[in-house]
């Protein structure tokens, strides 16, 4: 392949210099009776280039002679080192080493560097650039319309959480009900058993009574008072040293129940706080998931608008003379990739 002539270097630094895309775009517009079989040939490479880019990615212009080796692997086209260097070189029209996108087509389709230069862009640049404007509003309200989605389903996953969460605090409030009611009724059976003695009636009633009682201050009276009785029994009279062990034992009982019973009716308590803020914690994640979905519904429906008006846009100017086909092309190339992403899409249309 010819090389680039002096008069044409300065226009070709500046051609080649473009980005991928905008690379892809000057020669298609130039060359569209050549490269319209292959122009999503020529979108796939643009791409491909993108990616190899270790640095600018898709805003990268040219690749050193390694990542081109890559590039033409990717194509299919497997060599050796010395063959690989050898086609490099005929690719390589001003030698400075590197692979441009504009330099694999030249190569490929035999186009002169001077025609590449020279290639006719064709068409109402203000047009071109409104309806780029448009495709460019477009694919970012395809973007936002993404981003509002992701947030809605991230916004449902949480209120289902958070009412599994409410419905574990709920099971675990009526397993802690269950268990005090079945003690209750336990002790109530005890208490009412006329078959068994009347110390292990009494005991049940009393262990039922610290049970029902919410407030454990009386009990701890009652504990004082009854040490304070014990003490005054020592005191008075050694002979009744046993009914006093009796009494500090019933006190303790006592003691031992009160503190069980507290224990219980505080972890109900806290039981039922917790389901009470689980279920508002559900409630309020369920009404931020409704409005992200409204969010996310009225961003499908812009997206959807915005893509309309650039595709209207587009059509108008592919009936004006003088089309920038590759221009127009590669925005409604664009505009189907962005479709991928809208609800419902079901391919290209026939």
């Amino acid at each position: 392949m010819s090389r680039v002539d002096e008069p044409d270097i300065e226009k070709w630094l500046e051609i080649s210099a473009k980005n991928f895309k905008d690379q892809a775009i000057w020669a298609l517009n130039g060359f569209w009776d050549i490269l319209e079989k292959d122009a999503e040939l020529v979108w796939t490479w643009a791409q491909k280039l993108g990616e190899l880019h270790q640095e600018k990615h898709a805003d990268g212009s040219d690749l050193d002679e390694f990542w081109s080796h890559k590039f033409l692997e990717t194509l299919g086209e497997t060599m050796t080192v010395i063959e690989m260097r050898e086609k490099f070189r005929k690719i390589d029209a001003d030698f400075n080493k590197r692979m441009s996108l504009l330099e694999y087509l030249m190569f490929r389709y035999n186009i002169e560097p001077h025609a590449m230069v020279t290639a006719p862009q064709g068409g109402d640049q203000e047009q071109i650039n409104k309806a780029q404007a448009m495709v460019d509003s477009a694919q970012k309200a395809v973007d936002a319309m993404n981003s509002a989605l992701a947030d809605a389903k991230k916004a449902v996953e949480a209120a289902v959480q958070a009412e599994n969460e409410n419905k574990a605090a709920l099971e675990e409030l009526r397993a802690q009900e269950k268990a005090f009611e079945d003690k209750k009724a336990a002790l109530e059976k005890t208490k009412n058993d006329m078959s068994i003695g009347v110390v292990k009636r009494n005991k049940a009633a009393n262990e039922l009574d610290q049970l029902l009682g919410e407030d454990p201050l009386p009990l701890r009276k009652a504990k004082i008072n009854q040490e304070a009785t014990v003490r005054k029994m020592e005191k008075a009279a050694k002979p009744f040293n046993e009914a006093s062990a009796k009494a500090k034992a019933a006190a303790e009982a006592a003691e031992a129940a009160a503190a069980e019973a507290t224990a219980a009716a505080n972890h109900a308590r806290a039981e039922r706080e917790k389901a009470e803020a689980a279920k508002n914690d559900a409630d309020a994640k369920a009404a931020a998931a409704e409005e992200a979905k409204q969010q996310a519904e009225a961003a499908v429906k812009e997206a959807e608008n915005m893509l309309q008006a650039a595709i209207d846009t587009l059509e108008a100017a592919k009936k004006k003379g003088g089309v920038a086909h590759g221009a127009i092309w590669w925005m409604e190339r664009s505009i189907e990739e962005k479709k991928k992403y809208m609800p419902g899409y079901k391919g290209p249309k026939k």
